[in-house]
């Protein structure tokens, strides 16, 4: 699918999507997948099913992953839905939120209606109540972040289930080791929608959303390949951009890089590596190179398109997002920021923590900056992918000049178990071709 697909088009096969989703809903099918890439609008057709389960009076389970997405999900439902009476179910050690007048706060199981009703609650707390009536359909948003081990365990709420979510967006995160189940054709650990979609066995409607709202048009283009299927970009050529003004006060090394931005949503940076290797985990030049990248282009009063208008307006300090794998480069990075703008809305946060939020600029550390040797954690692409897709406006990705030549140079292993993908060559692959796509654009500036 090309980038340059029409909104006429993109609009008419979401609408589809939708038509297919509620007549799925209405038939009773068992098992809905939905794909999506990165800004599609997830949340919205998870939405447009959730209150066509409700007007059919069914017993309507959410599932979010996190309480954040959770809360999202119930301020979208106050605001777009104010007739739709919800209850957020949450810990017994949770405070309550005020999340709109009809968003009724629960804690206790025995709260639940036993009738037609519509509840949110993350995935986890879902899988670990013993809930009292069982519902009709199970919604579960972001979806490839659910292990199979909790979609199992998910199985007492409901015999039905909507999955939606990204497959592009970081694995669920395990705490223990998984090799042991390596070879099981259901692996607990492996994200739920994976393995359903690989099991000709189980009676599984796939969707796909058809296009990226979120992304500038060029930035689609980068983005596609760390996909397994393919979407356009709803914005078009030219619609969204961050232009910074010319500057009053001499100079800054990261001047020509924001310059850029004006003509390409997408520049890279890079600081020399030093002879001895970058430093591994806190690169402390790195990290004050990403703050004073946000300082400068707040100082030169930089301007965003980030609609289909085009039409510019001021950057705020709250548009803009900061983002590192390592929390203590996190930490530096907020450090070195002028103490005014956290307080003005700055974020500064590790990917896991971006999914599912967006900002017009963010400025990212490249997961291999701090890397010679990559594992296969290094090589996984869920992080990359996460960091590169939250922007609406631009993106200044920042990291050591060795990566271009480290990932030409090492030879990934093939060390998954037999019968699995090849997701460290995959990622190896995917990885090399950005960095490539930068350099070979002339949207890669090396620092001196």
């Amino acid at each position: 699918m090309s980038s340059s697909i029409t909104r006429a088009v993109i609009a008419s096969q979401s609408q589809k999507v939708e038509d297919q989703l509620k007549a799925s809903i209405s038939d009773g099918e068992p098992l809905v997948v939905v794909k999506a890439p990165p800004g599609s609008g997830k949340t919205f057709l998870l939405l447009r099913g959730v209150a066509h389960a409700a007007a059919l009076d069914l017993r309507v389970a959410v599932g979010a992953q996190t309480n954040a997405q959770a809360d999202d999900i119930c301020l979208r439902v106050a605001r777009d839905y104010p007739d739709m009476f919800v209850y957020r179910f949450a810990a017994g050690s949770s405070t309550p939120r005020d999340l709109g007048a009809n968003i009724h706060w629960i804690t206790d199981k025995g709260d639940i209606p036993p009738g037609p009703a519509v509840v949110v609650a993350t995935v986890a707390k879902w899988a670990l109540t013993q809930i009292l009536k069982t519902f009709d359909i199970l919604f579960v948003d972001e979806a490839w972040q659910m292990a199979w081990s909790d979609f199992m365990l998910c199985g007492q709420v409901s015999g039905r289930f909507v999955l939606i979510g990204d497959p592009g967006q970081i694995p669920p995160v395990v705490p223990i080791p998984v090799h042991r189940w390596e070879t099981s054709p259901r692996a607990p650990h492996q994200p739920a929608p994976e393995l359903i979609l690989a099991d000709p066995g189980l009676p599984v409607r796939l969707l796909e959303l058809p296009a990226c709202r979120r992304l500038p048009h060029d930035s689609v283009d980068l983005v596609r390949p760390f996909y397994d299927f393919d979407f356009g970009a709803w914005a078009q050529p030219g619609e969204r951009w961050t232009r910074a003004l010319p500057s009053r006060d001499g100079s800054h090394p990261v001047d020509p890089a924001l310059d850029l931005l004006a003509d390409t949503s997408v520049v890279a940076v890079t600081l020399p590596t030093p002879e001895e290797g970058p430093p591994l985990e806190l690169d402390e030049n790195i990290a004050r190179l990403a703050a004073e990248t946000a300082t400068r282009i707040l100082d030169r009063g930089a301007e965003v398109a980030d609609d289909d208008t085009g039409e510019a307006r001021p950057l705020k300090p709250s548009d803009v997002g900061l983002a590192a794998t390592h929390r203590v480069v996190n930490t530096a990075i907020a450090d070195a920021l002028p103490k005014t703008l956290p307080s003005a809305g700055v974020r500064v946060d590790t990917p896991e923590r971006w999914q599912g939020l967006e900002r017009k600029l963010m400025i990212v550390v490249h997961p291999l900056s701090g890397v010679t040797h990559p594992s296969a954690f290094d090589l996984e692409t869920g992080r990359l992918c996460v960091m590169t897709s939250r922007h609406r406006s631009g993106l200044v990705v920042i990291g050591r000049d060795h990566i271009r030549e480290t990932l030409e140079t090492h030879l990934p292993s093939a060390e998954q178990a037999v019968g699995r993908p090849d997701v460290t060559g995959r990622g190896h692959t995917a990885n090399l071709r950005f960095w490539e796509t930068m350099d070979e654009s002339g949207r890669l500036l090396a620092l001196t």
